[in-house]
């Protein structure tokens, strides 16, 4: 080993001094050699000789596995590179230095400086800050020169679970322009450098931007801010700035470094507010600070709705029908119905959210057969402010009474709730009771909107049952206040006949009249009944529905003899009414 390195040194005295003699060609400098650990690939890179004479023909690498073991040729190549690429036996710290032959005199070779693998990356680093800018509102990353003397450049890292680079730059800003959004959330970054042979040096601790948040409660006029800490350095303070509509940004107050939210109180409605965290670190006299995003709010004024009004309450079969104006472009939150029954106190029915138009309801807990209902509303804004009250809208309840048939006296309760009033009332009639709107009522009478009875002498056919009414109420022309023309309907009323009956006198077995059974309309079959007995009182037929007859046969099935025979009914009719007959049938042979 002593010999070994007598040699060695000899060999660098022997180069020193025929670079001296030959200085003309000058000495090969070696630049660096990097290693490709996952392939054991070297790239070599020096400066070659001056050749004044053009006596180089090649040139030998010559390569050192570690300091214990002597160096060992590789390979001769052309003379015409500075570079060149070869694989590795293995992933040792090598060292190296190459050999040009020949010099001007032909006789001596030139030999490098010796170079080792280099294995180290740049020092590790920081980021200075990171910030959100204020106009674009994309995230700055910025940190200071790496002091190795070998960097090539910087990465730049979204730090997350994989820590994905994002950006290589030589330069040492960045603005984050990627699908990241700190508008919506905090971003970690982190930043590394890396020199001529891609070592790179660890990620930096990660800084985080700021994200804000804003909460407005227009009833206190407050805007309260609240975001994320900076994370990356320590904090002095946080300082809050706010601008007014176009004007600049200004400080507005200062919180200490565990304080990370802030109320701000405003005076006058209307105005755009618009607000971002700066964080300070002051540090050996020199301040760092990160920005956050920007947020606003637009402080616009209660506008009270006015001129709410129920356009229409109107009954349909078992229910009401409700239709609510409120002005649109207001405050206007909420509207609260209130409900009472013929003319009782009046309770809250029903809230709903709504921003104003029309706004149609229904009722179904109402008995419109026998109460009228009446009904108003508020509107509520921001800080349970009660802007208006409506009109009363009160439902038309009709009565009837049927003297005999043919005198139908009806009456109803004035429907004076539209807005603009009533233009008219119509008498309708129909022959069911299943009537609404859009049926083909038959108008019987048009009254003024001061008319409250009517009595009707519609008669009943066999063919027309029923006499059913309604009143109906048409409001005035719209105006330019009110734009609309409504309708509303009273519950139906029906008038059913008393039952008409009569009874044939006598039947003959096999001729032309060969049963007996009651004979009418306006009766309810199902519900009707007759006994058919002998002179003795012997019940010879008997039946719950009138629409099945007796064919003059006893209990035995056959035909009774010729004689008189006495007959008892109980009909009901549709109108409910129970009329009782008792009469005597002839049956003829």
């Amino acid at each position: 080993m002593i010999e070994y390195k007598k040699h060695i040194i000899l060999f660098f005295l022997l180069s020193i001094l025929v670079s001296n003699i030959y200085a003309l060609e000058g000495r090969p400098k070696m630049r660096r050699a990097c290693l490709d650990r996952l392939n054991s690939t070297l790239d070599l890179f020096w400066f070659p000789p001056t050749d004044n004479c053009g006596s180089f023909t090649s040139f030998s690498l010559y390569g050192q596995e570690d300091n214990f073991s002597p160096f060992v040729y590789f390979k001769s190549y052309n003379v015409n590179t500075n570079s060149l690429q070869i694989g590795l036996p293995n992933l040792q710290n090598w060292k190296f230095y190459i050999v040009y032959n020949k010099a001007c005199n032909g006789i001596d070779s030139l030999f490098s400086d010796t170079i080792q693998i280099d294995n180290t990356p740049p020092v590790n680093m920081d980021l200075d800050s990171v910030s959100v800018d204020l106009a674009s509102q994309k995230t700055i990353i910025g940190w200071s020169q790496n002091g190795s003397v070998d960097v090539k450049g910087y990465l730049v890292y979204h730090i997350t679970g994989t820590n994905a680079i994002i950006n290589n730059t030589v330069n040492t800003s960045y603005i984050d322009n990627g699908v990241r959004d700190p508008t919506v959330s905090s971003i970690a970054y982190g930043v590394a450098a890396y020199d001529s042979c891609s070592n790179t040096s660890l990620i930096s601790a990660s800084h985080q931007t700021m994200f804000l948040q804003q909460a407005y409660n227009q009833c206190n006029k407050t805007v309260t801010l609240t975001w994320t800490p900076y994370i990356g350095w320590p904090i002095q303070d946080y300082i809050i700035y706010r601008k007014i509509n176009a004007y600049n940004f200004q400080q507005i107050g200062t919180v200490v470094n565990n304080i990370t939210s802030f109320t701000y109180n405003f005076t006058n409605f209307g105005d755009n507010l618009c607000f971002y965290i700066r964080a300070i670190r002051l540090t050996n006299a020199t301040i760092f600070s990160s920005s956050s995003n920007v947020v606003c709010v637009n402080t616009n004024s209660i506008t009270p709705s006015k001129n709410s009004y129920i356009a229409k309450a109107s009954v349909q079969r078992n229910y009401i029908e409700l239709t609510l104006i409120a002005e649109n472009l207001t405050s206007l939150k909420k509207i609260n119905i209130y409900k009472s029954e013929d003319n009782g106190t009046y309770s809250l029915w029903q809230t709903i959210n709504s921003t104003g138009g029309i706004n149609e309801l229904i009722d179904n807990s109402v008995r419109v057969q026998t109460r009228f209902y009446q009904y108003y509303f508020t509107t509520e804004g921001p800080c349970s402010l009660i802007f208006d009250t409506s009109n009363i809208a009160k439902t038309i309840l009709l009565n009837l009474d049927m003297i005999n048939p043919g005198i139908q006296n009806l009456d109803w309760n004035n429907y004076s709730s539209f807005i603009k009033n009533a233009e008219k009332q119509e008498l309708l009639l129909l022959d069911n009771p299943n009537g609404t709107r859009s049926s083909s009522w038959n108008i019987l009478n048009t009254f003024s909107n001061n008319i409250v009875s009517k009595t009707d002498n519609s008669n009943f056919s066999a063919q027309q049952e029923q006499l059913c009414y309604c009143i109906r109420a048409i409001e005035n022309n719209p105006s330019l206040l009110y734009p609309r023309k409504d309708t509303s309907y009273s519950n139906i009323k029906c008038a059913t006949a008393d039952p008409i009956v009569y009874f044939p006198n006598a039947i003959q077995i096999n001729g032309f009249n060969t049963t007996f059974a009651p004979k009418g309309i306006f009766l309810n079959y199902e519900k009707s009944s007759f006994q058919v007995y002998n002179r003795w009182g012997e019940l010879l037929y008997e039946t719950n529905d009138v629409r099945k007859p007796w064919i003059g046969t006893g209990n035995n099935g056959e035909f009774v003899d010729q004689d008189v025979y006495i007959y008892r009914s109980i009909i009901i009719g549709l109108n409910g009414k129970r009329l009782i007959f008792d009469g005597t049938i002839t049956v003829l042979k």
